[in-house]
């Protein structure tokens, strides 16, 4: 965090008044811990998603997440189907979540931005990996959620991309709906 901010000219956007307000990313990974003291808005009436926003979503579309707080309005465990979403096992999707929008000591390059907390991997130690059918349930919530973008660090030394599989068709789903996929 000391060098990346730097690395993408995020200082220079922050000077012309860009910091991610309005924007939403969906964070696809291992979990996080949505109490850190810098994952903070700055000013709530910018926010794109609110608590009364998002449970009129969750009625409205069958969604089994839940507000958290103002900076992630939104998160589910779709590996676990359930609430726990902060991992005990890996802080990677808390890095990733860091680096994208945390707002305190530590600015991450959209420190106004929300993040939607779509963790996709189980604590169990058993299960270290995670499955398409998961995280394209992930890619589609977020769609109907309104992301602006999708960050998904999903990858491995041996990881491999099929065109047509079902993945490829959940990010095909998530561009037509005008939403970055990184």
């Amino acid at each position: 965090m000391n060098t990346s901010n730097g690395m993408v000219f995020a200082p220079e956007s922050w000077s012309l008044g860009y910091k991610g307000e309005g924007m939403l990313v969906s964070v696809i990974d291992s979990g996080y811990d949505i109490s850190h003291k810098d994952f903070n808005i700055t000013d709530k009436s910018k926010v794109v998603l609110n608590e009364q926003s998002v449970n009129r979503l969750i009625t409205s579309l069958g969604l089994k997440g839940k507000y958290y707080t103002p900076k992630f309005p939104y998160a589910y465990n779709y590996y676990d189907n359930s609430d726990k979403i902060k991992s005990e096992t890996s802080n990677h999707g808390q890095h990733v979540a860091g680096t994208i929008a945390a707002n305190g000591e530590i600015k991450g390059v959209a420190p106004e931005a929300q993040l939607l907390g779509m963790k996709v991997f189980s604590d169990d130690p058993l299960y270290a990996t995670t499955f398409s059918d998961v995280y394209a349930k992930a890619i589609d919530d977020s769609i109907k959620l309104g992301a602006d973008a999708i960050n998904m660090s999903l990858g491995s030394t041996a990881g491999s991309y099929y065109y047509g599989s079902l993945e490829d068709k959940a990010l095909e789903k998530a561009r037509q709906a005008g939403i970055l996929s990184l």
